[in-house]
């Protein structure tokens, strides 16, 4: 117990120290390539708060922290479908597969906006149906696991696409990481994302997290955030999870997260945010999982996550995956 306590503080002087470390606010958006910020690909890390690097696991994990692929058993592929906010909408796809002692995998996102709204300098509206916005990525990942699983490690390979009607940006970038499980209740992970790109047209993405089971029922994660264009910022979830034997229809996880926000105001035009009570609400994120290991002899998986940005609105993803 000693020796669980005393890792317990070290994952969180490191967080502090890390967060600590990072003294000044640069300009937020002065970096291309934002979307990246987007946890696509992972509900489960986005309705805990943008928390997954010590987490995430399969084809969720290629865009938080490659290592976690490196956990994969079995095949997988997996979409999901996000709806962010003022009609931005992505699509994500993955396939991981396992060969040895190794994991490989690959995953594609795409992003745009419909009805794109074009002004001139003067505010008046202009004609805007060939204005195009398209923003997305391809990757491979390379992930493999150590002394038992318990040190996991993977790297990505990441063609990055930016082309906002008026310019085209496409870059190489690198994704590092590396997740350290002591034990059965204590997880460590760190990710650096989007390295090695030109300098302000990536953004680069640092994450340091930890995650403590209780049992095998409640889980919290703690992570940092640091992103070349903002402050780092600290952040939380909580995952409780029903037991597949308790409700026969599979494994049900409920979620819930906060990481601060900017303020954006009140949202005066949702009905949805109006009848939740949460037209001022920003930071928190709230979601579910399904999984069931039996569904026509195979597993499968469900997420969903629901997330308000106050008067932006809201964002929500549903992703589905299949393991075979």
């Amino acid at each position: 117990m000693g020796t669980m306590k005393k890792l317990c503080l070290a994952a969180g002087a490191a967080l502090a120290l890390c967060t600590a470390a990072q003294a000044a606010d640069t300009k937020v958006g002065s970096d291309g390539a934002v979307f990246l910020k987007i946890p696509t690909g992972s509900p489960r890390a986005q309705a805990l708060g943008n928390c997954g690097v010590s987490l995430v696991e399969g084809g969720e994990a290629m865009g938080i922290n490659p290592a976690g692929m490196a956990s994969a058993q079995m095949r997988e592929f997996s979409f999901s479908y996000l709806s962010w906010i003022q009609d931005y909408s992505g699509q994500y796809m993955s396939y991981v597969h396992p060969i040895g002692q190794s994991v490989v995998g690959v995953n594609l996102a795409y992003y745009g906006i419909k009805n794109f709204d074009v002004r001139d300098q003067n505010g008046v509206p202009q004609y805007g149906a060939d204005v195009k916005v398209r923003n997305g990525y391809v990757s491979f990942t390379l992930a493999k696991g150590f002394f038992l699983e318990k040190l996991l490690v993977g790297a990505s390979a990441k063609e990055v696409l930016e082309d906002n009607y008026s310019k085209e940006y496409r870059n190489l970038v690198f994704d590092v990481g590396a997740a350290l499980r002591l034990g059965r209740k204590l997880s460590l992970g760190w990710a650096a994302q989007n390295l090695s790109g030109k300098k302000h047209q990536v953004v680069r993405t640092g994450r340091l997290g930890a995650a403590f089971a209780f049992n095998p029922f409640l889980t919290v994660a703690l992570e940092q955030k640091s992103y070349s264009d903002r402050k780092a910022r600290l952040g939380g979830g909580v995952e409780l999870n029903l037991p597949e034997e308790f409700l026969q229809v599979g494994r049900v996880s409920l979620r819930t997260g906060y990481t601060p926000s900017d303020n954006v105001g009140k949202n005066l035009d949702d009905k949805t945010l109006d009848s939740l009570g949460m037209t001022d609400t920003s930071g928190w994120s709230f979601g579910f999982g399904i999984y069931s290991a039996q569904a026509l002899g195979y597993g499968m998986g469900l997420d969903y996550t629901f997330v308000p940005y106050g008067a932006l609105g809201k964002a929500s993803q549903l992703a589905l995956k299949f393991q075979f």
